[in-house]
């Protein structure tokens, strides 16, 4: 049978033991508090990164986004004086036909007119000449009458004849200008880089 001295020494070698294990666990315990102290201080530098570069994608779509959108109004602007320019073209082109138009017209009318004049000339000197040997003196009464007539036109001139109608005019497009929206945007400013916590 064992001693009381033998229990008291087993129990105190065991409690030895204990505190042994203890101690090795409490320092155990303070490294790892340590190591996951690290591991937060990690944790919060890395999240720290992911929101100013979050940050920095947020601010650069919405540059990008404003600075299209800019771009986009230039480009509706640039489209409307285009379109502008080529109601101006048509216009022109209306009006290089209706002047085609005129002088074919004129042309065709002053050529059968100098056909018809060159006849008539032809045709008043046969006559002319005809009448002046036949009758003489009819023909310086008629010379008189002329003169009478020309001196009544000078005083009161006949009714002028009628122009003849012109093309209708080519409408002439107005000019809306379109104003573009936007310009007076401004790249966003640099975001801050966010303060280390702890």
């Amino acid at each position: 049978m064992a001693s009381i001295q033998d229990v008291a020494d087993q129990i105190n070698a065991r409690l030895d033991q204990v505190a042994t294990n203890t101690a090795d666990t409490a320092q155990n315990t303070a490294e790892n508090v340590s190591v996951s102290k690290d591991i937060r201080n990690e944790l919060i530098q890395s999240n720290n990164r992911l929101s100013q570069i979050d940050n920095t994608l947020n601010l650069g779509f919405s540059n990008i986004s404003q600075g299209i959108f800019t771009l986009v109004q230039l480009q509706l602007a640039a489209l409307n004086l285009l379109d502008h320019h080529r109601k101006q073209n048509d216009v022109i082109i209306c009006e290089l036909v209706n002047n085609n138009k005129l002088l074919c017209n004129i042309k065709r009318k002053m050529g059968m007119q100098l056909q018809l004049a060159e006849q008539s000339l032809a045709s008043t000197e046969r006559i002319e000449g005809i009448l002046e040997r036949v009758y003489c003196s009819e023909s310086a009464d008629y010379d008189r009458q002329q003169e009478i007539e020309q001196k009544i036109e000078d005083c009161c001139p006949p009714e002028p004849p009628r122009k003849e109608k012109c093309p209708e005019v080519c409408k002439t497009p107005d000019y809306k200008q379109r104003e573009p929206q936007g310009l007076e945007w401004k790249p966003l400013p640099t975001p801050q880089q966010p303060k280390p916590e702890g």
